[in-house]
């Protein structure tokens, strides 16, 4: 599930990145502090992304709904899943 974003065009701005991340909503029966953090990290990522940074951080076995932030509207995700331990059993 993702949420609307105001274009169908790739994500390159930081307060567009930002709609999109808080758009997720939090699924139930988790934590909303957690889900406030995961949503921080995500922007961190993104603004790593969009400014030709290395994000340095872990991103292992996060909720699946985390990794669906990281992708651009279009489903093309801005870290490589290869990257990422724990995706496909998240």
């Amino acid at each position: 599930m993702s949420p609307a974003v105001p274009t169908s065009l790739p994500i390159q701005d930081l307060n567009v990145a930002r709609h999109y991340v808080q758009g997720f909503p939090c699924p139930a029966g988790f934590s909303s502090f957690a889900w406030r953090q995961l949503q921080q990290t995500a922007m961190s990522v993104w603004n790593a992304h969009l400014t030709g940074s290395i994000y340095r951080g872990s991103l292992h076995f996060c909720r699946p709904e985390f990794y669906s932030m990281l992708q651009q509207p279009n489903g093309e995700p801005i870290v490589p899943a290869g990257q990422i331990r724990g995706y496909r059993a998240a």
